[in-house]
């Protein structure tokens, strides 16, 4: 029996791993997985089970084998597998609402399929795939999934995955981080396909903060080619960048080695460089003189960065710590600065050793 993965989100990074699990396991493993794609809006889940596009990011066909529903027990009853791919802002409402069917059920259902590693007793296995902090706890998002679903077994994917980039065939690799490596290892060798390779880490603090802290270096950086800064100033960005990264991930648990990789540098360097990254948008539009309410309504999805930048900043408070770049990213989207500003308040801080 094929097992079954739950995808909670019809957005384009939910529609893109849906996609990337169905096409891929069908060339890399004799069992394809059986992919379900959770869509609260019922009359977008309509249109998407009649058209079969998705229009985010740009309309790319949904594989006929996805099924897609509007009925959250339907979409993850027998899965082994659920996978958290909607805003960290609405993971927590989304996560309670899964908590009491899962407790509703009792024990596991008799469908589901072992991910093997002895933890077939323990499924259904939640992944958050959601990069960000939630307002006022300032929770990562895997600590969000623990205290509403308590004795689960979490883990976190993260790394550097463009959504346009991979639903166009091009490889990937991402990071699948648990406190628990064995789960980590399960996941590993189930949601590895072609093209996509993902690497098991123990270090979920790591993990996580790369890929949250790397959307607010994302705006800066986004500004930082929207004025035409050139290729030395940007280095310097993302370099101090990722020491910023770092300095607050290994404060609060994480090993520093973890920033050096994908979920970490890799992941900064590719929302840095594209202009397909949200974030990279958000800094590049602000330099044109736009609001930030046109240009998140351009965008048309949320920029991450914009609420972990102040989620950041008040963290960073909270433990004495100076984060320069995101508080000059916080200030500019708050108005309080512009991007010509913000840069020039970085180049005049006192000099210091690196």
């Amino acid at each position: 029996m094929a097992a079954k993965i739950a995808v909670l989100g019809a957005g384009a990074w939910g529609l893109t791993l849906a996609g990337l699990w169905v096409r891929g396991s069908e060339k890399f493993r004799k069992e394809p997985l059986d992919v379900f794609v959770y869509c609260r809006d019922q009359v977008k889940a309509e249109r998407l089970r009649q058209t079969r596009v998705m229009d985010k990011p740009r309309g790319f066909a949904i594989a006929p084998t996805i099924v897609v529903e509007d009925n959250l027990k339907a979409c993850i009853d027998g899965a082994s597998v659920i996978v958290f791919a909607c805003t960290s802002q609405s993971l927590r409402s989304l996560a309670q609402e899964v908590a009491l069917l899962l407790s509703a059920e009792g024990s596991p259902s008799a469908s589901l399929v072992s991910i093997g590693h002895g933890l077939d007793g323990q499924l259904p296995a939640l992944v958050s795939a959601v990069k960000g902090l939630e307002l006022g706890t300032l929770m990562r998002m895997s600590e969000v999934l623990a205290e509403v679903l308590p004795g689960r077994p979490i883990a976190a994917l993260t790394g550097p995955n463009l959504s346009e980039e991979i639903l166009n065939g091009m490889p990937a690799a991402s990071v699948i981080a648990s406190s628990n490596f064995e789960l980590a290892r399960a996941l590993q060798e189930l949601l590895s396909v072609s093209k996509f390779r993902v690497y098991a880490n123990d270090d979920v603090i790591g993990c996580e903060l790369g890929g949250t802290l790397k959307n607010i270096i994302a705006i800066a950086a986004g500004s930082c080619d929207g004025l035409g800064l050139g290729v030395n100033a940007k280095a310097a960005l993302l370099t101090r960048g990722l020491a910023e990264m770092t300095r607050l991930a290994v404060r609060l648990g994480a090993k520093p080695t973890t920033l050096a990789g994908l979920a970490g540098m890799g992941d900064l360097f590719a929302t840095c460089a594209s202009p397909l990254s949200r974030n990279y948008r958000v800094g590049f539009e602000l330099v044109r003189g736009k609001t930030l309410d046109q240009i998140l309504t351009g965008l048309g999805a949320v920029a991450e960065g914009v609420t972990t930048a102040a989620a950041v900043c008040e963290l960073s408070q909270r433990l004495g710590l100076e984060l320069p770049i995101a508080e000059q990213v916080e200030s500019t989207l708050k108005g309080n600065s512009t991007p010509a500003g913000a840069i020039m308040a970085l180049l005049s801080r006192p000099l210091a050793s690196e």
